[in-house]
């Protein structure tokens, strides 16, 4: 068989092709430079979604106020992944692909959120995951997705000290079967055998068959547990703690996720959200000594009509990083601002980033308990501004 050689300059253009695949235009033709993502702007997963949104756009004008990133006024191109995976991933796909940003910001919910990175790992796009704790995630060998929060396994982990300080015996976790959840569950049912509490049944409902729980909640009552731990979402936790109400099946305790630690959620359920504990990644609360934080939060209350959640505190976090990576890297090259992203320390209004090597942040959430309609953080003891009422 003749052999064939291919003319150098071809090899040459063939290489160049290469990497200009994997790196983002300098700058796009206007000068601007394009920050993209999709999150969930509507679907399950909107409630805190949407208060991340809020937390990125006011960064952005913040931004442009001191003149953009490297002297180049920044713009924001969020699509809507309604709350879907598939979406999600076609969506990175074109912003990637098609539309050519220079920078991504990353979707809601550790499932997302796993799914897209196979994407962005692909093209050698970096992203700090604000809206995903599960601890798989980082577990892949993955280069290019960062964290900024405590992880999943951690969520209840106070919770169920405070259940083993008030002699809770026997408990229930539920959840629905996605990622997190499974995750958070993963992690109590850890904390259980430490403490020495049992599990009388621990159990993840598919997600499209949410709703009505009351078989759930009789199977529960059935196994006399003495505490329920729902890893949830908003729209599960409200549902289950009103059939519970209805069922007037009373426990000691009552500890989810990620429902409580939304402003929504006592505004909604009112006395029925009396003494449920949630957990929370941050608190708009200044005497946590975090730099910024007053300001952050008096001007995300003067924008949005309320104070900002924790989901706004992490995005707002992970955007005070990223502008420091860029500003480190002193270019918008992928592999300088993920270099940047892996070695910088920075203190921001939700706490101090710097990551291990895998990517993953060292940072400690927090338990609360919602007295009087307000969120008061019951754990861990040092921060804690009162005792949990249980």
């Amino acid at each position: 068989m003749k052999s064939v050689r291919i003319p150098m300059f071809l090899v040459a253009l063939a290489a160049a092709c290469l990497v200009y695949a994997t790196k983002a235009p300098a700058l796009q033709p206007d000068g601007t430079v394009v920050l993209g993502g999709a999150i969930s702007l509507t679907g399950r997963y909107a409630e805190p979604a949407n208060r991340q949104y809020n937390a990125v756009t006011l960064w952005l004008d913040e931004v442009n106020a001191r003149g953009g990133l490297l002297g180049h006024k920044v713009k924001l191109e969020m699509l809507d992944d309604q709350s879907d995976k598939q979406t999600s991933i076609k969506l990175y796909e074109k912003l990637i692909t098609e539309d050519k940003v220079d920078l991504l910001v990353a979707p809601y919910s550790s499932g997302i959120t796993d799914a897209v990175a196979n994407v962005t790992e692909r093209y050698h796009m970096p992203i700090i995951a604000y809206g995903a704790a599960s601890s798989s995630i980082w577990e892949k060998g993955r280069k290019y997705i960062f964290s900024i929060s405590d992880i999943a396994e951690n969520y209840q982990k106070g919770s169920a000290h405070l259940a083993k300080q008030i002699g809770v015996k026997r408990i229930a976790i539920i959840g629905e079967d996605s990622l997190f959840p499974r995750m958070t569950r993963k992690g109590l049912e850890e904390w259980a055998k430490k403490l020495g509490l049992q599990i009388v049944l621990a159990e993840n409902y598919p997600t499209q068959k949410q709703g009505d729980y009351t078989a759930l909640l009789q199977k529960i009552k059935a196994r006399r547990a003495d505490a329920i731990f729902s890893d949830s979402y908003f729209d599960d936790s409200v549902a289950q703690l009103r059939q519970l109400r209805e069922m007037n099946y009373n426990v000691k305790m009552f500890a989810a996720t990620v429902g409580p630690g939304l402003p929504k959620f006592a505004k909604e359920l009112g006395s029925t959200a009396e003494y449920v504990l949630g957990f929370s990644q941050w608190e708009p609360k200044p005497e946590l000594g975090f730099p910024g934080m007053k300001k952050f939060i008096d001007d995300y209350k003067s924008r949005f009509g309320e104070l900002p959640n924790y989901h706004a505190g992490q995005a707002y976090g992970a955007m005070q990083v990223f502008e420091a990576a860029v500003k480190k890297a002193g270019s918008f090259d992928r592999e300088k601002v993920r270099n940047a992203l892996a070695a910088i320390d920075v203190n921001t209004v939700y706490g101090e980033y710097h990551v291990n090597a895998e990517g993953l942040n060292q940072h400690d959430g927090l338990t609360f308990q919602i007295l009087k309609g307000e969120r008061r953080i019951v754990y861990p003891p040092d921060v804690a501004e009162t005792k949990a009422v249980l």
